[in-house]
């Protein structure tokens, strides 16, 4: 859960960050979404962490390429069980820092992160198992209590309700069965949206510091 307020959140996140063509081009992630499971990342784990790590990030590449052949629902229910296994753990005492987004192998390592790393690491997985990179967005949200918190939002079609993947509830529920969540912002490697403009059309210039600087460890792991 984000303890900082609304401010101290929307106003970085929405700081234009402008990257050259090489780290993001005009299909971003989309054509890529494998990239940060090749064999170095899996090589670099079993040499440098202990068992445990190593089991769980082969449990990790199971899920994914075991399970390519499911449906749609089948496969958010995988991950959302798999991370929200993870231990939750403020920023400060995971990483020594007030703000980090963790990518998904460095969540692994630690079996651990908060809201944001949840929803990260479920969001990139989801990649790629081949969920639509349109149909996923990461979402910051308020609770009833004001508090700042983080979910991702799978979007199946205009016609059909969305659904929550929540590390604070274990099943996936409808957005209408969330009445406690007020939706502020959200955004994915496309770009990002504020709630009161749901019809803004994605762009590289909303590209946010904190994603890029996770998208850039990806892609040296």
């Amino acid at each position: 859960m984000i303890k900082k307020s609304l401010n101290s959140i929307i106003f970085p996140l929405l700081k234009i960050f402008f990257l050259s063509s090489i780290l993001f081009g005009k299909h971003t992630f989309a054509g890529h979404k494998n990239d940060f499971l090749l064999a170095e990342a899996n090589q670099k784990i079993n040499v440098e962490h202990a068992k445990e790590t190593v089991q769980l990030f082969t449990r990790w590449e199971n899920l994914v390429f075991h399970n390519l052949g499911k449906d749609v629902y089948e496969k958010l229910k995988l991950v959302n069980d798999f991370y929200n296994q993870m231990n939750w753990v403020e920023d400060k005492e995971n990483w020594n820092k007030e703000d980090y987004w963790a990518t998904p192998i460095e969540s692994m390592i630690r079996n651990a992160g908060d809201c944001e790393d949840f929803s990260i690491a479920k969001y990139f997985t989801l990649l790629a198992m081949d969920i639509p990179e349109e149909q996923l967005k990461i979402t910051y949200v308020r609770l009833n209590n004001h508090q700042g918190h983080m979910v991702l939002i799978y979007y199946p079609d205009d016609s059909s309700e969305p659904l929550i993947l929540d590390n604070m509830k274990k099943d996936i529920l409808k957005k209408t069965d969330r009445p406690d969540l007020k939706i502020v912002f959200s955004f994915n490697s496309e770009g990002l949206w504020l709630s009161n403009n749901k019809t803004s059309k994605p762009t590289e210039k909303n590209i946010i510091h904190q994603w890029a600087q996770m998208i850039k460890r990806i892609k040296n792991e």
